[in-house]
């Protein structure tokens, strides 16, 4: 299983998993490591003797006929990428899976983890939108979220590689005529996070204890579809301008995290789901310079909007038309919060992480402007 003149993969023994949890710490970050999963199998990666990386493997029963394939941990120490490591990983791992029996294959990538997805895009997985896994696993789908893990990762993709897709590897990248046809905002995603969201805020407003009357029906929609709309039509007109062709993702179960949130606390976290190069490999950050002004439009565009309405509260709306207004400022400073302040794990799928890898700044300005939205709600 040798790899290179002077690596190799090798399966990981017992005593070896606090070094495994280590190396993570140093790829990922000490916080993502506390989630480390060892599974039912790990193998690492040795560089002239020294882990480097490595990837850790479960199997599940998805139904009686099917056996489902997991990759939990894929990583490679900085030092050591682009010298076969993660290749060598994943062509282990295919091959434990097909000793295994596995016939669906399956791990989750965060979504500007494009040195992780691109190995698995050329290893034949792709992206599941919501509405495929609901039609391939029904019922099942539950079972499928918890085996994989994917439960309230949010920004995350569940990628999966079945026994009945073509399994050849994509070596390029489509063409930009190609690109230009892809449907950018797909109307069932789009319309399925908008409605989740909605009915999330009702079950906000009766957590709250408040009486579900017909202004408290029609708010949380308005305040809902509009921010929503103004944040994703600011970014897609961002990235129309530059010429990027994007695609909107969901974050189905990011929603999960929403829900528990409004059903627990009454609170609200707004999963709305990003716009991502319409391409199945792609590198984050050769795409920033362009990522990064998309990501400023969307994150912008909720600012400005909630400093009008604070604007508005201070000097145009009498006290006693109010409630949709406090509703709307409510909204929004919790979506700016996670859209622009909140840079670190898990929340980097957020806008504010592209906006702070693209122009630190520019980050730095926008969490003033977020902080003192905040500090305001409070003051006055």
């Amino acid at each position: 299983m040798t790899a290179d003149s002077t690596g190799r993969v090798r399966q990981a023994r017992d005593d070896e998993k606090g070094q495994l949890r280590h190396v993570i710490r140093r790829a990922f970050g000490w916080l993502p490591s506390l989630l480390f999963d060892a599974g039912k199998a790990s193998f690492v990666y040795e560089l002239d003797g020294k882990i480097v990386g490595g990837i850790t493997l479960s199997s599940f029963s998805i139904d009686r006929q099917r056996v489902g394939g997991v990759v939990k941990w894929l990583f490679v120490l900085p030092e050591a990428r682009g010298r076969g490591a993660a290749s060598a990983l994943v062509d282990r791992a295919l091959a434990w899976f097909a000793e295994e029996d596995c016939q669906d294959l399956f791990t989750c990538v965060e979504g500007h983890n494009t040195s992780s997805s691109n190995r698995f895009a050329r290893a034949g997985f792709r992206i599941l939108s919501f509405c495929e896994q609901v039609r391939l696993y029904g019922i099942r789908l539950p079972r499928v979220w918890y085996r994989t893990f994917h439960l309230a990762d949010v920004g995350h993709f569940l990628w999966a590689r079945r026994h009945d897709d073509a399994q050849d590897a994509v070596n390029d990248a489509p063409t930009l005529e190609a690109l230009s046809r892809a449907p950018r905002l797909p109307a069932a995603a789009v319309a399925g996070t908008t409605v989740t969201l909605i009915l999330l805020g009702l079950l906000m407003v009766w957590r709250q204890g408040q009486a579900l009357t017909v202004s408290n029906l029609w708010h949380p929609a308005v305040v809902v579809v509009g921010l929503l709309g103004l944040r994703l039509g600011a970014m897609a007109l961002a990235a129309r301008r530059l010429g990027l062709p994007v695609l909107y993702r969901s974050w189905e179960t990011g929603l999960l995290l929403s829900a528990f949130i409004a059903l627990t606390s009454g609170g609200v976290f707004i999963a709305p789901g990003s716009l991502y190069p319409a391409r199945r490999v792609w590198s984050y950050r050769e795409w920033l310079p362009k990522l990064g002004p998309v990501a400023l439009a969307g994150a912008l565009a909720l600012l400005l909007a909630g400093w009008g309405l604070q604007a508005m509260r201070w000097w145009v709306i009498p006290e006693e038309s109010r409630t949709i207004l406090d509703l709307a400022l409510f909204y929004v400073r919790a979506f700016v919060l996670f859209d622009v302040l909140l840079v670190f794990f898990p929340f980097v799928a957020f806008n504010g992480r592209r906006i702070l890898d693209w122009q630190a700044g520019m980050w730095a300005l926008l969490a003033v402007a977020t902080v003192a939205l905040w500090v305001l709600g409070f003051v006055v």
